[in-house]
Parts: C-alpha cells; structure tokens; sequence
C-alpha cells in the first residue's frame, strides 16, 4: 500500500491521505452542561435523528458518544483483534432493476453507519470520544464493511456504530481483514432478533464510465450524497503486495473511508478509501499551492467478496480475476511536470 501519513496527507512529494482523518469532537458541545446557583447541572440529552428530517451535525456527534457511553459503561465496548483473514457471510442480492437516485439514496442512508471510537488520551490518560469514519452493512445480522485504517490504532479503546435512524451499537469483533487491500469486516453485536437494512456487494468490477453515487461523512458533514463515474482500474504494487484500486469523479473527503460508492441499481461497487492530489511543481519544503487535481480512489466491491465468501476465495486463490482494463501505478511515477499527494480520508 502506499501509505506515509494515516491523517492529512504529508506536504512531501508523495504522501497518503486516507478518507477518514479522525475528527476532533466538535468545537460546540452538541449536549452541553453549565451551573445555576453554584450547583453543576446534568448534561442536557440529546435526542436521536429521526429518518428523513434534517439534522445539525454536532448533534449526531453528541447522540453517538451518548449512547457509546452508555454501552461503554456496560462493558459492551471493548477492544478486539484483527487476525482473522476470512469469513463466511450471508450477503445480501444485490438488485437488477435500475433504481432512481431517491430510491438509491435511500437505501444508501439505511445502511451506511457512522462509526465512533473511545481512545485512551496519551496526556490526560482519559477515555475520550471521536468520529472515526464510515462504514456500510452487507447483512441484516450486523457485518459491516470499512477501511483497515478506521480501527487500526493502538490507543482505541473500541468502536461503535450508528445508523441513520439513531441505532447504537457496540463492535464486537473484527471478522476479517486484507492489510493489503486496507479493509475490515467487522460485526455488530446486536441484541436478539434485531435486522439491519444492508447493501449487496456487486460481483463485477463497475465498468469505466459507469454512473455511481457515494454516501459519505466529509469532515462530519454526515451522509452527503455526491455523484459522478468511474474514471479508471489500477494497481498499486508494493513489497507486501498488491492494493487494487477504482478511481471516481464523485467528492468525497476525510471523514468519509469505509463509506459505500453504490451503482445504478443500488448496489456497492467501491469502498471509500484515499484521494490523491496532484501538483504542478513542489520541491517538498514549500507550501503546495498550485493543485492541479484531486485523484479519488475507492476499493472495488470484488475485493471485498474474496473476504466474505472464504469458501469461493479459497477455491479461487490459485486464479482471481482482475478488473478489466486495469494500469499498473508505482509509487512515484510521475508524467510531466507533476507532484503526487496522496493522502488517506478517515
């Protein structure tokens, strides 16, 4: 993977920024406490969104650590390992009828979660709440697709997730990952009986200059719908392997890794993961100011099949099939007069 810098992206010529750089909690308190008479008052309770309504972002911000806390007070949240490679997942069919936008966004909402994570704070040595990134389900029982990057921090204390319409629930452990490929199966821990609105996962790599949408958290402005197509397929090799990329026109940016890139009939075909910004001309020392083009990159939904259907995969390994189409990128190749930026989006 070509990965230098987990946050922002490195002023260097050639840096890594993923979708997903951890938001700070917001700079208004969305539950906010205060004193009268000299007597401490209770934190005001936020209340949960509701399907359909708008809503202030800080808000959502505020409801997910409440709620997280709670099942962290319960011993519900807990940190878990990430050693399993492969699993077996009842996924969802994915559809064959054309949807109309509304329809695809709706269904997108339903099933693309916020995810949140308690850190231990290395100065104060307490626990403290933050926005982590996205992540979308592929089964009513709770399996959730995201970036390996979201939760691969050694100072999380555990995730947990929310669904559009206000659901809290803790993570209870991680099903399966590539660390190449940067992705993680996770799976809910839901109380009994519970279903979850999920997506399919397409089975074919998206053609270039297919339609897609994606559903995505930039900088905690959460679930915004941006549209565009699928630019090119590509390979990234590096020593431990290689990374398969699909690059869109759609926006997305930090906040937004582990969020669903979905086709024109609802289905996944990508999963949010870096962008990668292209300069003019920059020695590395001076300030990048002369940006010709942001390059968006999403993980292909086949990649993510080869770790829920470990039966199929293992069957396959000797033969996987590639993308059509697909170029070969090392790092730092460049054509012309061109600096290479990429940079992670969590």
């Amino acid at each position: 993977m070509r990965i230098s810098s987990l946050l922002f992206g490195a002023g260097a010529a050639l840096g890594l920024s993923f979708a997903c750089a951890q938001a700070a909690p917001p700079t208004k308190s969305p539950a906010p406490s205060g004193s009268v008479g000299g007597q401490k008052t209770p934190p005001a309770l936020v209340l949960p969104p509701q399907t359909g309504q708008p809503f202030d972002d800080r808000d959502l911000v505020g409801y997910l650590e409440q709620e997280g806390r709670k099942l962290l007070a319960s011993s519900l949240v807990h940190r878990f390992k990430i050693e399993r490679h492969l699993c077996d997942v009842d996924l969802t069919e994915c559809g064959q009828e054309k949807l109309s936008l509304a329809r695809i966004t709706a269904k997108a909402e339903a099933a693309t979660l916020i995810l949140g994570e308690f850190f231990k704070d290395p100065k104060s040595k307490k626990i403290q709440f933050a926005t982590a990134a996205g992540g979308f389900l592929i089964s009513k029982t709770g399996v959730v697709v995201t970036c390996l990057h979201v939760a691969n921090d050694k100072e999380s204390r555990g995730l947990v997730a929310m669904t559009r319409d206000g659901q809290v629930f803790p993570v209870k452990e991680a099903i399966a990952h590539d660390p190449v490929e940067d992705v993680l199966v996770l799976q809910l821990d839901l109380p009994g009986g519970t279903e979850l609105p999920a997506l399919g996962l397409a089975k074919e790599p998206a053609p270039v200059g297919a339609s897609v949408a994606v559903m995505s958290h930039p900088d905690e402005r959460f679930y915004m719908l941006t549209m565009g197509n699928v630019a090119r397929h590509s390979i990234w090799k590096e020593a431990a392997g290689q990374s398969h990329f699909m690059a869109i026109t759609a926006d997305f940016a930090k906040g937004s890794s582990g969020c669903p890139v979905l086709d024109e009939q609802g289905s996944v075909v990508g999963v949010v993961n870096n962008t990668e910004s292209i300069y003019y001309d920059d020695d590395g020392k001076k300030k990048q100011l002369d940006l010709q083009m942001v390059v968006k990159n999403v993980t292909p939904s086949w990649v993510v099949r080869r770790l829920v259907q470990s039966n199929e995969t293992l069957k396959n390994r000797g033969n996987p099939a590639p993308p059509p189409a697909t170029q070969v990128s090392k790092r730092g190749d460049q054509a012309g007069p061109k600096i290479l930026s990429t940079a992670a989006v969590r």
